[in-house]
């Protein structure tokens, strides 16, 4: 058995060699695929945002707009699957707006938190020649989630950059007032999601103690749920109860690749909210014991927490974009073994090739689409594997 091991561990290391050896041409090649996968799946996405008038078009966008609108004027809503701070934060971006002013006013945004995104990651990953920053934002641009995100009209976007800057910002020692009520305001922004946001919000909570700007993000969260309930009929305890059970209901129906569709698929739909739970607390467990690890290992885990402990779909597949960062950051660091720098540089190739493969195969019914998705959660899975076994490995110090 060892043998057979040492020589797949040698067949793989002679594989990555040659990459390495023809690294040249494969990125030259990459850029080429990613420009192309870029420009066709901008283009057609942006023209469902804008132009597209079915069902298909903005589609998500059309439900916010619909959701925001009916909750404002007071009108009856079938459902409710946003907490009532979220309708309240999303009403400057569409609620004032016909469905069509909204639709471009987001098409800018979403031009903006792109460029925001693709800073962050130059940054960080130290992209600083030319060819390393073209090939950075060109996988931004090219992988499926933020296309397929343009095309709904979803929040994960806008998002993302929000709590990188937050996260990042609090890390920093001794911030001054003007940037805690930055971050404060940025942590507050992310709780547009609340789903998304939670873990994240975990690491300034147990890394830095930063009681302040999450009380105060805190505090403008309950405002904002304040006066979003005063424009409703229903009391707070009803409201929230209604919410609890139509976003359940949604979760054990719809997304994919997480602890909510499969325990629905099992005929566990009564574990659902303990096991997320759970989730959050061990992730929490975990912060506390590696509090001192590099920010960006915590962000990195953090994110593959959030895309599987509650329901998402394929949009917010762009979480997975951070711990991908976090591994490069790792390899580049120089500070792994070489089994390790052999897993790493594999772990980065099948998530670079997972994130820019079709989103339709995800989409497709069972049992066709099953090894896809199956596939995509291996990934993140081996991804969060690897990043807990560095930080157990190289203590709690070590820097990404």
């Amino acid at each position: 058995m060892n043998r057979s091991r040492f020589t797949l561990i040698d067949r793989l290391s002679v594989i990555r060699n040659r990459c390495y050896d023809r690294r040249e041409a494969l990125i030259k090649a990459a850029i080429w695929l990613m420009s192309f996968l870029a420009a066709t799946r901008l283009a057609y996405q942006f023209w469902r945002l804008l132009l597209d008038n079915s069902p298909n078009g903005a589609i998500d966008l059309g439900f916010v707009h619909k959701w925001v609108g009916s909750w404002f004027a007071g009108d009856h809503l079938n459902e409710i699957i946003l907490l009532p701070a979220s309708y309240a934060m999303l009403w400057p971006f569409t609620g004032w707006l016909s469905f069509e002013s909204s639709r471009w006013l987001w098409a800018l945004l979403y031009i903006i938190f792109l460029v925001w995104l693709s800073f962050i990651v130059i940054r960080e990953t130290g992209s600083g020649r030319r060819r390393d920053v073209l090939f950075t934002v060109l996988f931004i641009l090219a992988i499926y989630p933020t296309s397929i995100t343009i095309g709904n009209g979803q929040l994960i976007l806008f998002l993302l950059p929000c709590i990188l800057t937050a996260v990042l910002m609090e890390s920093e020692h001794g911030i001054g007032a003007t940037k805690e009520i930055i971050v404060s305001f940025l942590f507050l922004f992310s709780l547009l999601k609340t789903t998304i946001a939670v873990p994240f919000l975990l690491i300034p909570l147990v890394r830095a103690r930063a009681f302040r700007p999450l009380a105060i993000a805190g505090c403008g969260y309950i405002l904002l749920t304040y006066i979003a309930i005063s424009y409703r009929d229903s009391g707070a305890v009803e409201i929230f109860r209604t919410w609890l059970h139509d976003s359940t209901a949604l979760a054990a129906v719809g997304g994919y690749a997480d602890v909510h569709i499969w325990l629905a698929r099992l005929g566990l739909k009564q574990f659902i909210l303990p096991l997320s739970f759970i989730i959050l607390g061990v992730f929490g467990l975990w912060l506390y014991t590696f509090r001192e690890a590099d920010v960006w290992i915590h962000l990195g885990v953090a994110a593959i927490v959030a895309r599987l402990w509650t329901y998402h779909r394929l949009y917010d597949d762009l979480l997975i974009l951070i711990p991908v960062i976090t591994v490069f950051r790792i390899v580049r660091s120089g500070r792994l073994s070489p089994n390790q720098r052999l897993a790493a540089d594999l772990l980065l190739a099948v998530s670079w090739l997972g994130l820019l493969s079709p989103g339709f195969f995800l989409q497709l019914p069972f049992p066709f689409g099953t090894p896809f998705r199956t596939a995509q959660a291996f990934i993140w899975l081996s991804l969060l594997a690897f990043l807990l076994y560095y930080s157990y490995k190289t203590g709690r110090t070590e820097p990404a």
